[in-house]
């Protein structure tokens, strides 16, 4: 049993319980965070008495062996503390230096790493798609100012890509040794692996034909809107594989998936799917809910009493 004493010191925060992963927060180093040790609030009195009751050389939590300080960050106590940290450091980076550098609309915005890139540089497993997209957001903030502090360049180096990543081009798509044209398409939430090759107008997703996965007309004519436009219907065969998003996502996606492999077979095509709005990414997503309203703008009903 713990001595009243003890319990007490416990919960005033002088000492904490052993912490298991406290050397696995590694928060970013832009906001300092107190090193100093909590300040006893006991006088030497109360501490030699707890010492002989407790025992000098006792173990485990009837002693004072064994405890730790409390982590130095809040973070440490949420699900994912690194993430959570870096987010707090960011906006704690963009406030501090907001005073001396104006943010400009006008300045260069380095190329961010990609979701697995930048996922290993945070030093997390995984980051969901709104945490990218968030820590993205963030580091475009810190961009805006002008002229940009060294701290910030430092941060900048460890998640913006390198020259020799910028140099890096994307390998061509070309068409294999059995006619096949292989392109990914996205949106929303769904993404699609889509291979296109010659034939007489088949198409199969995920394993069924067209007309079975998708039950909504309108869907089936987003899908095929690629070989439409290029009076292409009919005279090639495609197999997709598609996850995520729902009917409407992943027939937008699979339509993208049949624009770019459709150029792979013949370049010529561009100018028309271009013009037709066949090869551009389209970037909408749901609009988040906010706090404080029923959703993304609807608002909760007024009542006077």
């Amino acid at each position: 049993m713990l001595s009243s004493r003890t319990l007490g010191r416990i919960l005033t925060g002088s000492i904490s319980r052993p912490l298991r992963s406290a050397a696995a927060v590694t928060p970013v180093a832009i906001r300092s965070l107190s090193q100093s040790a909590t300040t006893n609030n006991f006088t030497t009195s109360h501490t030699t008495t707890t010492q002989e009751q407790d025992g000098p050389t006792g173990a485990g939590y009837n002693s004072l062996s064994g405890f730790q300080r409390k982590p130095e960050s809040p973070s440490y106590f949420t699900t994912n503390p690194v993430y959570n940290e870096l987010i707090v450091n960011l906006d704690y980076a963009y406030r501090q230096f907001r005073p001396s550098a104006r943010p400009s609309k006008t300045a260069i915005r380095p190329n961010w790493l990609g979701k697995d890139a930048l996922t290993a540089a945070v030093g997390v497993e995984t980051l969901k798609t709104s945490q990218y997209r968030l820590i993205v957001s963030k580091l475009n903030q810190l961009a805006t100012l002008h002229p940009r502090p060294a701290p910030v360049e430092v941060l900048f180096s460890r998640f913006a890509k390198t020259e020799e990543q910028m140099g890096q081009k994307a390998k061509p798509r070309v068409v294999d040794a059995m006619g096949r044209a292989l392109a990914t398409g996205r949106r929303k939430e769904a993404s699609a692996s889509v291979y296109v090759v010659e034939g007489e107008g088949k198409v199969l997703i995920n394993g069924q034909e067209g007309a079975e996965y998708f039950k909504k007309s309108q869907d089936l004519d987003s899908l095929l809107k690629p070989l439409e436009v290029t009076s292409l219907l009919g005279k090639y065969n495609i197999w997709a594989l598609v996850q995520g998003g729902g009917t409407t996502g992943q027939a937008e996606a699979i339509s993208l998936g049949i624009a770019k492999a459709l150029m792979t077979h013949t370049p010529e095509l561009k100018s028309t799917l271009r013009r037709a709005g066949c090869i551009t990414r389209d970037m909408r997503v749901v609009e988040r809910k906010k706090p404080g309203q029923y959703g993304a703008r609807k608002k909760f009903q007024w009542v006077k009493r």
